[in-house]
């Protein structure tokens, strides 16, 4: 996680293309436990979903 002081910004990143629901939502935790407005995380569209039409 990354985060400025005022808690206005704040990247959860990963080594890996995907996160399991169970870190997903520990990085949460301690997000929300530091301060952080959790609710208005924009998630970003998967890599390999990008430019793609659905079927």
């Amino acid at each position: 996680m990354v985060g400025n002081p005022d808690r206005k910004y704040l990247w959860l990143l990963s080594r890996t293309p995907t996160v399991s629901a169970s870190v997903r939502e520990n990085m949460l935790g301690k997000a929300r436990q530091q301060g952080y407005d959790t609710s208005r995380l924009i998630w970003r569209e998967d890599d390999s979903k990008i430019g793609k039409a659905e079927k």
